[in-house]
């Protein structure tokens, strides 16, 4: 499948942003780390079609020098979209470092 966004982090905010840009028509793909129990914030972005893939660790990311897009690496393949929002919260550190 092709994404139009990846969401990083699927908490308060990553869940909202997921559920937002699936709503208006958005092909979304949400990644967390953990599991889906612990992130009651993604039911909303799962009923609006969202593609979200729980315990998938990211690893690292990159945009395109081209501003085409981002590459995600996560621990079991890599994801690329022509949008990315990273909303990991406390786990952003080690994201944005």
């Amino acid at each position: 499948m092709t994404h139009d966004a990846i969401v990083i982090g699927l908490g308060q905010t990553g869940g909202a942003a997921a559920h937002r840009l699936a709503a208006r028509g958005l092909r979304v793909l949400g990644l967390d780390s953990k599991p889906r129990t612990d992130l009651p914030d993604a039911d909303e972005a799962l009923r609006a079609g969202a593609d979200l893939r729980f315990e998938e660790t990211v690893i690292d990311w990159h945009v395109e020098p081209s501003g085409t897009g981002a590459r995600v690496l996560t621990r079991s393949s890599t994801h690329s979209a022509p949008l990315l929002v990273i909303c990991a919260g406390t786990d952003a550190r080690t994201l944005l470092l």
